[in-house]
């Protein structure tokens, strides 16, 4: 499993930055196939998000299975949203699909995965 996710962030103080994560990199776990980036405030995260102070310390999950994303939140105090139409976003509850482009936000934070290559 040789994996790349590029993260755009597109809003805050990181506005328009971009990060690379991949296993090759030692970033996120993979378990039973199932590569894991976390999200968070605390430094520990594959994703650190330490200027909103909305984002909690551990805040949500990316999870790439079999060429699928899906969003993940980890119990977090202000919720994990994900753009369904240009206004309109919705709190995610539980393990939901991801795709590639779509805005999703983290805190006050809003991120986009670019596309799989």
């Amino acid at each position: 499993m040789n994996p790349e996710l590029n993260f755009t962030i597109m809003s805050g103080v990181d506005d328009g930055s971009m990060l690379r994560c991949s296993p090759d990199q030692g970033d996120g776990k993979v378990e039973n196939e199932t590569w894991m980036i976390s999200i968070g405030r605390h430094d520990n995260n594959d994703i650190c998000l330490n200027n909103d102070t909305f984002v909690s310390r551990h805040h949500a999950r990316i999870h790439l299975q079999d060429q699928h994303l899906w969003l993940e939140d980890r119990d977090s105090t202000n919720g994990t949203y994900i753009e369904v139409s240009p206004h309109e976003d919705v709190q995610v509850v539980e393990k939901t699909p991801l795709s590639p482009g779509q805005l999703f936000r983290v805190g006050r934070t809003w991120l986009r995965i670019e596309p799989l290559e």
